[in-house]
């Protein structure tokens, strides 16, 4: 069995994120037959067409990391895109089984099965069991869980998948894809555990890998790490939901990596709860100098809503702590109209960015706003469908960008504040417009 792994297109140029899920999977599979990957976002990657003719593949995998870009400012809708990529590999390989994958997948995976019906298949949730399964008996899809599936004209689903037992699974298939090229600006990715107990009304990852931590080993960690480095690596992202969460547990991650003498720079997310200075210190140490957060809501009322677990006092705690520190910067993400926004708890929330600005370049890196994104599996489904924003019949798979605009969360309540966020999202376009322009003119002398 010839398995071709791809990463989805996106559509248009990003920082290039190495494929962490489809470098697993392909760990994962080695021993059924020879697997070969390939990510179109990296400006290195050769032409999709002659890697399928070269590979002949029996089996393509294509992961569906995002559906959109989730920043409402800066819309792209990727999954538009990949329609007319996987009808582009149907023509290429009209022989192959074609399978979907990934996060975006698995929020969506029977609008997909139905809007691309030259797929066969595809697998949902964390797949590592799952696919190697399914490659072993391919003619019996409904006898492995995880699966959707066509027969007879129909979608079906063979039930949900168990996680899989993070202690024994192999390291990424670093051979198979060459990490160096995503290195900069923290394009390589590290997991060291999956799962989330909390409760943020708008996050998906309590569907995707459950509602309780499941933690890797530690030697395993580091042993990935010093891998890595073996292939030139040395600035990478800890790509879980909160870094520092079990905090006894990060701690001891960081304490291997100094035990180690292993020398990178990193970066990560990060809850505000227990962000003191002596842990700010260690992460410094041992290669962290920006840490980012993502409070999204500055109110008590509207923290709630959000299903957040700190309070405002967390929030001016990162900052003071950052303060105290040499050599860190904090970063922040705020919601503009979050559910129960007030114009009060909006003025304070615009007075803490301004004094972050004050440290700007200090202590402070980058403030972003946006709008959170409404998504299945969501208690923020909910708030919208009660607050009239959608109904329960919406679909959240949408056919254009147009209609995508309009399943971004903003408070009704406050909808004024709209306008001062089309204006402020006009002017970081133009900025950012104007920094390219500046950027290709540098270049030009």
């Amino acid at each position: 069995m010839r398995t071709l792994l791809l990463q989805a297109p996106l559509g248009r140029r990003e920082q290039p994120i190495y494929p962490l899920g489809i470098a697993t999977l392909a760990a994962c599979i080695q021993d059924v037959g020879p697997v070969r990957l390939a990510d179109p976002n990296l400006p290195e990657s050769p032409p999709v067409e002659p890697v399928v003719r070269e590979f002949e593949p029996d089996v393509i995998g294509v992961s569906i990391r995002n559906i959109d870009s989730q920043m409402k400012r800066d819309l792209v809708y990727y999954y538009r895109y990949l329609k007319d990529y996987l009808k582009g590999i149907r023509s290429l390989a009209p022989n192959a089984r074609i399978i979907l994958g990934g996060s975006g997948f698995s929020l969506f995976p029977r609008e997909i099965m139905t809007g691309n019906p030259g797929v066969d298949a595809g697998v949902i949730l964390e797949a590592e069991n799952t696919l190697r399964s399914y490659l072993l008996n391919p003619g019996h899809p409904e006898s492995t869980p995880g699966i959707y599936y066509r027969h007879n004209g129909r979608i079906r689903f063979s039930g949900n998948p168990p996680f899989p037992d993070l202690d024994h699974l192999p390291l990424p298939g670093y051979d198979l894809l060459d990490p160096k090229p995503y290195e900069p600006g923290g394009g390589v990715g590290i997991q060291t555990k999956r799962g989330c107990p909390l409760t943020c009304a708008y996050c998906t990852y309590p569907h995707l890998n459950g509602r309780y931590y499941r933690l890797r080993p530690v030697p395993e960690i580091i042993r990935e790490l010093e891998e890595l480095d073996r292939y030139g690596v040395h600035e990478v992202t800890f790509v879980d939901g909160l870094f520092n969460l079990p905090r006894d547990r990060t701690v001891e991650i960081l304490e291997a990596v100094r035990a180690r003498g292993i020398k990178l720079k990193w970066r990560g997310w990060f809850t505000e709860i227990g962000f003191d200075s002596g842990f700010a210190e260690l992460c410094r140490q041992t290669g962290c100098s920006e840490f980012s957060f993502s409070p999204d809501g500055f109110s008590r009322n509207t923290l709630k809503a959000l299903g957040k677990s700190i309070v405002p006092e967390d929030i001016h705690n990162v900052l003071e702590t950052a303060r105290s520190v040499p050599g860190i910067r904090v970063a922040f993400n705020f919601f503009w109209n979050p559910p129960d926004q007030t114009l009060g708890t909006f003025v304070r929330m615009l007075w803490f960015t301004v004094k972050c600005r004050l440290f700007k370049g200090k202590n402070v890196g980058g403030i972003i706003f946006g709008n959170p994104r409404i998504e299945p599996h969501t208690p923020l489904w909910q708030r919208a469908v009660d607050d009239g924003i959608i109904d329960p019949s919406t679909c959240l798979l949408p056919e254009t960008t147009r209609e995508l605009r309009t399943l971004f969360y903003s408070n009704p309540s406050t909808r004024y504040l709209d306008m001062l966020f089309n204006v402020y999202s006009g002017l970081w376009k133009l900025k950012n417009r104007m920094r390219g322009q500046k950027r290709g003119e540098n270049s030009a002398k």
